[in-house]
């Protein structure tokens, strides 16, 4: 990932650092955004002392670079209650800038913890890009005399024009950030000790419950495209059934032909409407999965962090806000054990209705297409389409089937759970 991504449009190149791919930046700030946990990493990149960043606000190492609507969109995610992230370029105490993925938790007994590391994916290149329409907006606004926080809401409008679905652009960085990290040979530190060893299970865990979580969203995946190739199809021998009644002639011909054609017409509207609602609920499921591997991923970082803390002395309170949060992420991952049981169930009755329903047509078809073979050459093409249609519809239905199989298998959060609590355990 380079090191010089461009958030401001024309701005002077200044003195830059570089985060380390093991380093873990942690900190804790009030319900206002002041400071009242710090970690080493931290007071390394901002070279600031931890006296002078505790009692300060976070915006102490703002860089001018940053639109305000950045900050605007985490506080009124935040304030919610739900996990925040973005890409932020932070300035040192020296005016060094260094760049940070940043993740922003609320604390169930208030207040915020975030957790830094360095950018590892292309996404900081798209959300720069974005940046800088913010910035253009915010400049031209505050030449005109707007306020700061007026020009905050009117970058973050312009984000959102840009990027009207920030939850589902989160769901997607935040695990390719966690695993592009790992993939550039991110490792726990070395440590011993009962919080270290749980901290080390917990983070074994989360991995493993993360490639449950992503092999059923690539399933739901798999099942939205599945049903939308079935509408398709189902569109394309309806669209023929019209040219088909243009070129054949009236009589028994006529009647072997569009029979057949006439009966999946009939049915295509009850086979769309189940095809449709399954996709719905593909694409419900693959929003929902997407976001426990968001917890999944935040909670890696978590733990990742508290595994760096149980090497450290004086920060008993910091791993126990570490553990707060991962309770909360934990509990995102139940919701999604317990909503999978519902969706699999109704995925589960929409594909056997849908194979049900175009069992008979589908033969009918077949028939069909053997008793053309002689029709002449104005059919030949039209049956041609219909042939490929039905072999569109038959792959699409056998996915289905392999799709709903492998949601079959339940995921389950226990041994993540068991992991927590022996985790929780050792920092009490």
């Amino acid at each position: 990932m380079s090191s010089r991504v461009t958030i401001l449009r024309d701005a002077p190149e200044g003195p830059f650092h570089e985060v380390d791919v093991n380093d873990i930046f942690f900190s804790v700030t009030d319900a206002k955004g002041v400071m009242t946990h710090v970690n080493d990493v931290f007071i390394k990149y901002a070279q600031y002392s931890a006296e002078e960043m505790i009692g300060k606000p976070h915006n102490l190492i703002r860089h001018e670079e940053m639109p305000g609507a950045a900050f605007k969109l985490m506080w009124d995610t935040i304030e919610e209650g739900r996990p925040f992230a973005a890409y932020v370029r932070n300035k040192a105490k020296s005016g060094s800038a260094y760049d940070v993925f940043a993740t922003v938790t609320p604390l169930p007994n208030g207040g915020y913890l975030s957790v830094r590391t360095r950018p590892m994916t292309e996404n900081f290149e798209a959300a720069a890009g974005i940046y800088q329409e913010a910035n253009i907006v915010e400049h031209e606004a505050k030449a005109n005399g707007v306020g700061r926080r007026e020009r905050a809401v009117m970058g973050a409008e312009k984000v959102t024009e840009l990027l009207p679905d920030y939850d589902a652009f989160l769901r997607e960085v935040l695990p390719a950030e966690v695993q592009a990290r790992e993939d550039a040979g991110f490792t726990l530190p070395e440590g011993s000790g009962d919080i270290y060893e749980a901290a080390v299970t917990l983070y074994r865990e989360l991995d493993e419950f993360m490639t449950v979580q992503t092999a059923i969203k690539d399933a739901a995946e798999e099942l939205r495209k599945a049903s939308a190739t079935l509408v398709e199809e189902n569109a394309v021998t309806n669209n023929v059934k019209a040219e088909m009644e243009n070129v054949v002639t009236e009589g028994a011909s006529r009647t072997l032909l569009l029979a057949p054609l006439q009966v999946w017409a009939t049915m295509r509207g009850i086979i769309d409407e189940n095809a449709r609602t399954l996709e719905e609920t593909a694409q419900e499921l693959y929003a929902k999965t997407s976001n426990a591997r968001m917890a999944i991923a935040l909670a890696r970082l978590h733990t990742a962090q508290t595994a760096q803390f149980s090497t450290e002395a004086n920060v008993q309170e910091s791993m126990q806000l570490l553990v707060d949060a991962l309770e909360a992420d934990v509990k995102h991952m139940d919701d999604a054990v317990f909503l999978h049981s519902s969706f699999r169930r109704r995925v589960e009755l929409k594909v056997n209705s849908i194979t049900e329903l175009t069992k008979i047509p589908l033969e009918m078809i077949r028939r069909w297409s053997e008793n053309t073979n002689d029709m002449g050459e104005e059919v030949a093409p039209l049956v041609e389409q219909v042939n490929k249609a039905m072999a569109a519809a038959d792959a699409s239905i056998n996915q289905l089937h392999r799709s709903a199989e492998r949601l079959a298998q339940a995921p389950s959060t226990e041994k993540v759970r068991e992991a927590l609590d022996s985790l929780s355990a050792a920092v009490r």
